[in-house]
């Protein structure tokens, strides 16, 4: 069976309730492993306490815009140090075992992520809302976030694409959507809509954000609804608790906590909701068409925000004053009020989200061209590597094309190919245009991508899963050719690490290469290696192949070379060497004899 990873924040319940439909959509194709914290784990593995679903405790990040007064300012400096230090060390934790996984969805946790497996971010707040004193520093936000974001192959924004249907305003709809991987599924929840007789005047849902605002909150809201008539129920979000209360003389039942059918039926026989300005609890209000008065929480500048814009559209009623609470006056603004009913839900939204992982992790076909030339030295490493390779064996293959050796490198390499179902070895004229030409030939024609592997260059074991992720997510661009970060492989020196990183940011800004090239075969097999050249015979191509589409550098930790170029003749005689070759006229490098290094 296929298996998920699903990772949940704990601030706030509306993370936990808005992610369980995703979870139950996958849950019966998929083993799942959740990761939350605190409140929002017990919630969840209450909802799923049927279900065949692993669950892990990841410490959460603090709860921003606490306190008040000095402390405010004090905790959301603090508070923001740490949780890029909480998101820093749960990337480190999940990395040992994140390939195990077809895929990673995650609700609010920013370093749940891979580069080996397609990774995925639900997310309402696109840019945050920051306090007034510090909205002239908005962009250094909004800056962080596309940080984050773009190490997702997809940000799923639980909005509708339509401004003016739109449920979290310039949240969601902000110019800085432009610069990562993204898409509008509308507004999603946990709840269903049942036709049960509306028998509840008043359902309170205080889950609560932030406890030190709650408890007050809630002492006030029961003061005034027992001078309200009819039947009010309170469900208080305190996950684990089942001590229910009541007050029989004002008709009030207390409950700690609702889960499964029972939290969807209270939802669906209320008249009237009353609850924070939570995002998670407008999107169930439009889900099941239900009038609400909604009570943003102090201090949050997304709550508030959320009211203001609420107010504007007249969707809900919002009342900021929690001091002088008067439902009665409330109640009368509610029947003024037209909440939105759009046509698409969360049916349509599940959809979309499932055909997007879908997307995402589907297998490009590679194959893996090597010329070889008295390689005898380094062709049984870099064939062992490659062996290792975590990737589906059906989808990609190994191209070998030995070209006028003296030593064994075809010997060597005939021995492989007896026991590496993939591997296929073939002979050429001399020269390494001519080798990679001959090998492009034999590319199958399932092949989507070719990798011009020098034969001393190591692709590690997820190289593959890497690339194939990158591509999938960079799919409505049109790359047709890049390269790769390359590691020193036989050096841990730092000099030589120096060089390589330096050779790194040349590569990608000139959009050129060494030991690697990656080409969209279809077009690579039209444009070809000019079998006149001997060197630098990667530039040009790679300056035809850009003709018909765009440059990609994959910056990857999978990749590395040996230094033996540079251990004879050293890095500046090599560079100085290198862009000799690279300025030369063509017609003067036609024929001319490489010096190899062996």
């Amino acid at each position: 069976m296929k298996k998920a990873l699903f990772a949940v924040s704990s601030l706030g319940l509306g993370h936990a309730t808005r992610t369980l439909a995703v979870i139950k959509h996958f849950v019966n194709e998929y083993d799942i492993t959740i990761i939350s914290y605190g409140n929002a784990l017990k919630f969840l593995q209450e909802e799923l306490s049927e279900e065949n679903v692993n669950f892990l405790e990841f410490e959460d990040y603090p709860k921003l815009e606490r306190g008040d007064g000095f402390a405010y300012f004090y905790y959301l400096f603090t508070d923001l140090i740490k949780t890029n230090l909480v998101i820093r060390d749960e990337h480190k934790k999940i990395a040992p075992y994140e390939d195990e996984y077809s895929f990673i969805f995650s609700d609010g946790r920013y370093g749940i992520y891979s580069k080996k497996v397609p990774s995925f971010l639900l997310s309402h707040q696109i840019s945050f809302m920051p306090p007034k004193w510090l909205r002239y520093f908005k962009f250094i936000t909004d800056f962080s976030n596309y940080f984050y974001f773009k190490n997702f192959n997809k940000v799923f924004i639980p909005d509708y694409k339509e401004y003016n249907k739109s449920l979290a305003g310039k949240l969601s709809h902000t110019p800085l959507t432009h610069f990562f991987p993204h898409k509008y599924v509308g507004a999603i929840s946990s709840y269903t809509k049942l036709h049960l007789r509306e028998d509840i005047d008043y359902l309170f849902i205080i889950s609560g954000y932030l406890e030190d605002k709650k408890d007050k909150f809630v002492a006030k809201l029961l003061e005034e609804a027992k001078k309200l008539d009819g039947k009010k129920v309170f469900i208080l979000g305190n996950a684990g608790d089942t001590n229910v209360e009541t007050i029989e003389e004002s008709n009030i039942t207390i409950f700690p906590a609702a889960t499964k059918e029972f939290r969807n039926e209270l939802f669906c026989r209320a008249k009237t909701i009353v609850s924070r300005t939570g995002y998670t609890t407008i999107m169930d209000l439009v889900e099941l068409d239900k009038k609400a008065i909604l009570f943003p929480t102090p201090n949050s500048t997304e709550q508030e925000y959320l009211a203001a814009y609420h107010t504007y559209k007249n969707y809900f009623v919002i009342s900021e004053d929690e001091e002088s609470i008067n439902f009665n006056e409330l109640k009368k603004k509610l029947e003024k009020t037209e909440p939105l009913k759009p046509k698409n839900k969360t049916h349509e939204a599940l959809e979309v989200i499932e055909h997007t992982i879908n997307q995402a992790y589907h297998k490009n076909y590679f194959s893996i061209v090597i010329p070889v030339f008295n390689e005898e030295k380094y062709i049984k490493a870099t064939l062992e590597k490659l062996q290792k390779l975590n990737y589906d064996k059906k989808s990609f293959e190994i191209i070998a094309v030995e070209n006028g050796s003296s030593d064994n490198s075809f010997e060597i390499l005939k021995s492989y190919e007896e026991r590496m179902e993939n591997l296929s070895v073939y002979q050429s004229a001399k020269g390494i245009s001519q080798a990679k030409n001959y090998g492009l030939r034999h590319c199958s024609q399932n092949s989507g991508y070719t990798i011009f592997l020098d034969a001393d260059t190591l692709l590690e074991r997820d190289f593959l899963n890497e690339l194939n992720t990158y591509l999938n997510k960079n799919s409505n661009k049109n790359l047709v050719v890049g390269t790769t970060a390359v590691e020193p492989a036989d050096s841990y020196s730092w000099y030589d690490k120096v060089w390589f990183a330096f050779y790194n940011i040349a590569h990608r800004v000139s959009k050129t290469s060494f030991s690697i090239q990656i080409a969209k075969t279809d077009i690579a097999k039209e444009v070809k290696f000019d079998e006149n050249l001997n060197f630098s015979e990667d530039l040009k191509f790679i300056k035809t192949m850009l003709v018909f589409g765009d440059f990609f550098f994959l910056n990857t930790k999978e990749v590395a070379t040996s230094t033996r170029r540079f251990k004879k003749d050293g890095y500046f005689k090599t560079l100085f060497y290198w862009n000799i070759q690279a300025l030369t006229p063509e017609k003067f490098k036609q024929q001319k004899p490489y010096s190899f290094v062996r």
